[in-house]
Parts: structure tokens; sequence; C-alpha cells
């Protein structure tokens, strides 16, 4: 997605640049990334509380992305603007005497002043895993979604490959957050067995609000015999998403990784 870069309003902004978080968490406790009102835990309101205890100052943190509620992320990015000379600041240790266990800073890096952790993203990808057992299992309830039905994972890819390209998402939108265009490019999206869990990893340059989410519960709908494979071009060309599944749960929804340009990889320094 194309924007405009003023470089000098940018460097008169973060003369010390910016610092990039890689932040690992378990999104079970938490009402999503976005901060929430006074009271309501959010992953960035939990991360700018301990920014003010470091710094003894309000600071802006920005998300990679908006996980949901019970979204979890392995490795979400975010970036704030450094108040100061931050050089020897060793943050992942830092932080963890300020946040939750939930939460872990894993990286810390500082980045050049036009970096930006949401539009310098050049694509995401997503895992949801799948306990796909005849029983549930309790230590997996809070990070995987349980299917008691075999699935057919050569079926669900076939109708995976319906979706890969360019296409316009709206049938997997959910309403919520205002967007100038709902079309997406996804480069791959596939079903494997890995370890105990099924899981459907899916990269793209940019998703809608719980298109992933979407996305999985109209697949299931296949293998539940509810929907045919071969009905998903139908189902993008309608663009509503009264025709497509429902959204499964959150739980077993994970931001993976997001990725930057080399030339911005390249200039980043850790902390």
């Amino acid at each position: 997605m194309a924007f405009h870069l003023n470089f000098e309003a940018l460097k008169i902004r973060a003369p010390f640049g910016k610092v990039k978080l890689t932040i690992e968490y378990d999104g079970t406790n938490y009402q999503g990334w976005q901060r929430q009102g006074s009271g309501i835990p959010s992953i960035q309101g939990t991360i700018e509380s301990a920014l003010f205890e470091l710094f003894k100052k309000q600071i802006h943190l920005m998300g990679a992305g908006r996980t949901d509620s019970g979204v979890h992320a392995e490795n979400q990015v975010a970036h704030f603007i450094a108040p100061k000379d931050v050089k020897g600041y060793n943050f992942a240790h830092l932080f963890q005497a300020l946040i939750p266990p939930d939460i872990t800073i894993k990286k810390a890096e500082l980045v050049p002043f036009h970096f930006h952790a949401q539009r310098s993203a050049i694509s995401k990808t997503y895992t949801y895993r799948i306990w796909n057992e005849p029983l549930p299992s309790a230590l997996r309830a809070r990070r995987s979604l349980w299917l008691r039905k075999p699935l057919d994972l050569e079926r669900l890819n076939r109708a995976c490959k319906m979706i890969l390209g360019t296409h316009d998402f709206k049938c997997f939108r959910s309403e919520g957050s205002a967007v100038n265009t709902t079309v997406r490019t996804v480069n791959s999206a596939k079903f494997t067995k890995i370890g105990d869990y099924i899981e459907f990893e899916i990269n793209g340059n940019g998703f809608l609000k719980q298109m992933v989410r979407n996305i999985v519960g109209t697949f299931i709908q296949i293998e539940m015999g509810l929907r045919d494979e071969g009905s998903i071009p139908a189902l993008l060309t309608s663009k509503e998403r009264m025709q497509a599944g429902p959204s499964v749960q959150p739980q077993g929804l994970y931001l993976t990784r997001v990725y930057y340009p080399a030339e911005l990889d390249n200039l980043a320094r850790p902390l």
C-alpha cells in the first residue's frame, strides 16, 4: 500500500530514531492489541504503561496489526519514537520487570526514523491451530480450536488454492473497521499436520477484520459437508459476508511473522 514519506518532517519528530519491538503474547486475558478504555486490558496499553514507567512520559506504541480479543502472537512487531538516546538500554530485560508473564519482548532494535511497524510491512503470516482429536485437551483449550471430525487436508488444500492471488475479500470481512479497499493479495495458504496440530498458515500483503478466522470457518463448512469446495470462487465474486461461513473462535489464531523490506531489516541495530 503506497504512502508518502516526508523524510525531513519524520527526522525532526524522531531525532533519536525509533525502537522496534518484537513481541510474543498469549492473548487470552486481553481485549486485543488495541488500547481500550480505562480498566480494559490490552496488549498495547500494557506495554505503553511499561514505557511510561521507563521514561516517565506518555509514549505511543504502534503495532503492525491489531489482533482481536483472545488472539495470540509469536512475533508481533511494534515501534515507538525514542524520547532520548536509548543506546545501551537492554529493553528485553527492562520490560520483563514491568509487564505480566503472558507478554514477552523477544527483541528490541534501534531502527531509522522512517521505519513504521504497520506501513513499512510488506506481508504478514498468520497461523490457525486446530486440535483434531477425538477428545478435547484441557491444556490446549486456550491456544487452539478443538474439532473431533478428522480433517481431509487434501480437500482443504484444494480449496486453499482458490483464494491465492489478488481478490476482493469483502465476503470474509467482519464489520467493525473502516478500510479504503477490501482487495488483498494472498501469497500462500495451506493446511499442514505439524506435531499435535493441524495448522492453517496464510501469508498475504494485508488482512481484513477477522478475515483469517472467517476463511477457516468457511473451509470447515466444506469438511462438514455444508459447502462444496468449488464454491469459493463464486463466494469471492458475491462479496457477501452472509454467504461465507462463521468466524471460528479466536484462541486458535496466531500472528506468526511480519515481513519488511530487506533494506530496512539491514538497518536495524540490536539494543
